[in-house]
């Protein structure tokens, strides 16, 4: 009795280590997708086309992970969830990885790519950014009001110091030199492994041990498993930032909380948010401890859009973008909200 136990225990064992030890490979878009446009820093997705209805732009967060957040799964996809709801196109940025040769990058980079891509698209858009693309959309509204219909922003920063965040915390507690010593070992580049790891540690009970105990419980559950080796793929797989473009993002917004300062520097201005007077769509998640609601509603205090819309939902960080029942439930009614009657040419 003691040896079968012993070997079943040993067998369940041997199938975890040879789960974990799954090559990870670069995620894979669900939704059939062409290159609209490519950039040095980008690819311009366009997941559905047409010449006339609504235009969306989803702006995936630059957080060392890959785009496919927004294009997860069926049923998991903001993508998918937009072409549903009757939207004529939808258009995506998939961000590169960096290299040393784009070490110097900054956010003014990323702002003019964002613009490039939506004069490739030649029509006024629906702005979603997604948790760090939220604050490059807020920015990049402010900067050119005349290209955005609506901002949608879900999960993402604005006011850097408001509520309890443990990103926060460690930006505020580690002094630049810390940020900078990353960079230096990624020679001008930060190693999207440094931000994976990162992640983990704001929860290492869960990352380190609670997740390979759920496999080992389940690893005979063939559909646990698949289900788990994707999600795995997608969050293994790491992407580096410029080193320019990620101490900027430290210093400026993390410990400086600049952007609501209005003392935010981009493409040689000021970023003043008040300038924002689109209809503004703000979702947050009530378990979110990457970006507590309090970062992102707190940007109704700035902006001048007379139409806000607040969704405070029971989702984590990730299931903002992912999650099954979020996307269900309270995406569609954001969706169906932001749909315009025609398209407005962008002004040249």
């Amino acid at each position: 009795m003691f040896w079968l136990q012993y070997m079943n225990h040993f067998n369940r064992y041997m199938q975890c280590v040879t789960e974990t030890c799954q090559p990870v490979c670069e995620p894979e878009w669900t939704t059939p997708n062409t290159v609209k446009l490519e950039l040095n820093n980008l690819l311009l997705r366009q997941f559905s086309a047409g010449t006339s209805g609504d235009t969306i732009l989803i702006i995936p967060p630059q957080a060392g992970h890959h785009a496919t957040i927004a294009d997860y799964d069926r049923g998991q996809s903001l993508v998918e969830a937009s072409i549903c709801e009757g939207t004529n196109s939808v258009y995506l940025t998939e961000w590169k990885s960096a290299t040393p040769d784009r070490c110097d990058e900054t956010i003014d980079d990323f702002i003019l790519s964002m613009h490039k891509c939506i004069q490739a698209i030649g029509t006024k858009v629906t702005l979603i950014g997604l948790c760090q693309g939220g604050w490059q959309s807020a920015i990049y509204t402010a900067l050119y009001p005349e290209d955005v219909e609506n901002l949608v922003l879900a999960g993402a920063p604005i006011d850097f110091h408001a509520g309890k965040s443990k990103i926060g915390m460690y930006a505020s507690l580690y002094p630049m030199s810390f940020f900078q010593s990353l960079v230096a070992m990624g020679n001008g580049i930060l190693d999207g492994k440094f931000l994976l790891t990162g992640f983990k540690m704001l929860n290492p009970v869960d990352r380190f041990y609670g997740d390979y105990a759920n496999l080992y419980n389940n690893v005979h559950d063939e559909a646990f498993t698949k289900r788990s080796r994707k999600f795995r793929n997608w969050y293994e797989y790491t992407q580096n930032l410029p080193g320019a473009f990620y101490l900027q993002i430290v210093k400026d917004l993390f410990k400086e909380n600049l952007l609501i300062k209005g003392q935010a520097k981009i493409l040689g201005q000021y970023v003043d948010l008040k300038r924002i007077t689109q209809p503004l769509y703000l979702i947050a998640g009530k378990k979110d401890d990457i970006t507590p609601q309090e970062q992102l509603f707190g940007i109704e205090r700035y902006v001048s859009s007379k139409k806000i819309t607040k969704l405070s939902v029971p989702a984590g960080h990730i299931g903002l973008f992912m999650g099954t029942k979020i996307i269900e439930k309270y995406w569609p009614g954001i969706l169906k909200a932001v749909r315009t009657v025609v398209c407005h040419p962008v002004p040249a």
